[in-house]
């Protein structure tokens, strides 16, 4: 992981910028359900100030998200530019084949900047300022969220290597992609796609077991939160109800953030493995 350091220190103002955005917009759409309770509620009784305050919190988070989509294209593209390059300065041994597809495995480098990172500094922020919410309304509704957290580690930890090892089979036939094409031979291009078939389904029935059983700890624990939320709490007004929901469900889904981890821990060691980057 070295070299995504390196990535990360040469380019450190443009990325900052960045993430100032994305930061600040997470931290708008962290308000956002409790405000949208507070509207619901306005509405109820016919006061509209609540409303404008969703409105104009909409609009800034448009904004910033327009400012950042327009300036982040440019970073992310010189960055991948660059690690190809690198590699392929680095590499006179490997065959055509191979370059070609690990020139396409690098750009996971820059979707870990540019998509992983991404999401955990959103992971990030809803896990903490929810829990800050949720903890701040009623407690054991948040002593019985943060339950999850275990369950839902229990599962990343089983998952992790199988993942890894199919992580590492699916590019070692992706590496015999452009050979079998360039080949002209119809029966191995046929022989390929028919394998790589089989590689893509065995990756796609691992991450449905995995994420089902993530889902099913976020359901179980949400049905359970919203119990100890509800129970004799027959105060609460709608708009607080759908705001309690709404951060219960966010740092529910944020946690999952967990096995998401795992994948990309095992993506990116992988391809920076392959293009001799460290």
């Amino acid at each position: 992981m070295n070299y995504i350091y390196s990535i990360l220190k040469s380019n450190r103002f443009k990325l900052l910028a960045i993430y100032s955005y994305l930061l600040a917009g997470q931290l708008l759409q962290l308000v956002e359900p409790y405000v949208l309770g507070k509207t619901i509620d306005g509405l109820l009784s016919s006061s509209y100030t609540w409303l404008w305050c969703f409105l104009g919190l909409e609009l800034l988070l448009n904004l910033l998200m327009y400012r950042r989509m327009l300036y982040d294209t440019k970073v992310y593209t010189k960055i991948y530019n660059e690690v190809v390059f690198k590699y392929l300065k680095t590499d006179s041994k490997s065959n055509s084949s191979s370059k070609n597809a690990r020139v396409d495995m690098a750009h996971s480098i820059v979707n870990f900047l540019e998509h992983d990172v991404h999401y955990y500094i959103m992971a990030s922020v809803s896990i903490i300022g929810a829990l800050i919410f949720i903890f701040s309304q009623h407690l054991l509704t948040g002593l019985v969220v943060m339950l999850a957290i275990g369950p839902i580690a229990v599962i990343a930890k089983i998952f992790y290597p199988i993942i890894a090892k199919s992580t590492r089979i699916s590019n070692n036939h992706y590496e015999q992609k452009f050979a079998a094409i360039e080949s002209n031979e119809f029966s191995l291009i046929d022989s390929y796609y028919k394998r790589r078939k089989r590689v893509l389904t065995y990756e796609s029935t691992l991450q449905g077991k995995n994420w089902a059983s993530v889902n099913s700890t976020k359901t179980i624990f949400l049905v359970l939160a919203l119990i100890a939320f509800t129970h004799k709490n027959t105060g609460l007004t709608q708009g607080q109800a759908i705001s309690m929901f709404s951060y219960i469900n966010q740092f529910l889904i944020s946690l999952m953030s967990i096995p998401v981890g795992v994948e990309i821990h095992s993506r990116i060691r992988d391809v920076l493995k392959r293009i001799q980057i460290t």
